[in-house]
């Protein structure tokens, strides 16, 4: 019974921290760390701008934050219809959620589904020989916590020759009912690079990539972020991606994580 009331009283005491710790937490989670953000990273050095026509795509990833003890596992469906058009056959369809998230809550750990859930339709507005070109509208619902949602759309450029791919990002997301946490606009932008090992062999299949990222929310700084990981070609229709993640290493609270995670083309789905 004490115990119980020790715990009652540890829990009562840590009340008032909680919406500043729960406060930093949503921002950062806003800032770059889950699954559309990391497919978004890899599109600008690694990745197809979108799906290839008429497949299905998942990603699938784990994340470990070694500054606060929080796991995460991002996951993401993509979809390309096959067609002729622009908005069928040349607009990728995803969704991107936490399949789940446990924290350090009042000393123990708390699991729970996704606190947010993202569609996007990705739209190659140029695809050329070497320079590609797509713009991305966005919309992130909160299932939790929050209540209304995140509009916003994302630019994307990227340019490959040879061995070597390179790209840049801009994005910007407002809410539609900003508070603490949930800022009401947040303006970004990122360059990455990759380069792969080899033309073929082993080393053909391993990418290394790095990206640099900088976002501004309302009422706050700049905030830097720098990644880097290495891409590994299993199949052609298979991927395993390692790479680490520094969260506001300049402007902000720093955030070191490792993510893990897999890319699998389903192949095309037939219709009969």
């Amino acid at each position: 019974m004490y115990r119980r009331y020790a715990r009652l009283l540890a829990v009562t005491a840590a009340l008032p921290c909680l919406p500043r710790c729960a406060d930093a937490r949503s921002l950062r989670a806003l800032l770059g760390e889950r699954q559309s953000n990391i497919t978004l990273r890899k599109r600008l050095h690694v990745n197809a701008l979108i799906t290839e026509p008429g497949t299905v795509e998942i990603d699938w990833s784990g994340l470990y934050s070694f500054s606060d003890t929080e796991f995460t596992m991002p996951s993401a469906i993509r979809y390309t219809p096959e067609g002729r058009t622009v908005w069928w056959g040349r607009t990728e369809y995803s969704l991107a959620f936490d399949t789940l998230s446990n924290v350090d809550y009042a000393g123990g750990r708390l699991t729970q589904f996704s606190r947010t859930v993202s569609v996007a339709a990705t739209t190659v507005l140029h695809d050329g020989e070497r320079l590609d070109i797509a713009i991305a509208p966005q919309a992130t619902f909160f299932l939790r916590d929050y209540s209304g949602a995140r509009i916003g759309a994302t630019a994307i450029i990227r340019y490959d020759a040879g061995r070597n791919s390179a790209g840049g990002a801009l994005s910007w997301s407002g809410a539609t009912h900003s508070a603490d946490g949930n800022p009401a606009g947040i303006l970004a932008a990122g360059f990455g690079f990759g380069r792969r090992l080899a033309t073929q062999g082993l080393l053909g299949k391993f990418t290394p990539h790095t990206n640099l990222v900088t976002e501004k929310s309302a009422g706050t700084g700049n905030i830097v972020s720098v990644f880097e990981g290495v891409e590994y070609q299993l199949t052609p229709r298979f991927a395993i991606d390692v790479s680490g993640q520094h969260i506001g290493v300049a402007g902000g609270i720093p955030n070191h994580q490792i993510a893990a995670g897999i890319t699998l083309n389903l192949g095309k789905w037939t219709h009969k």
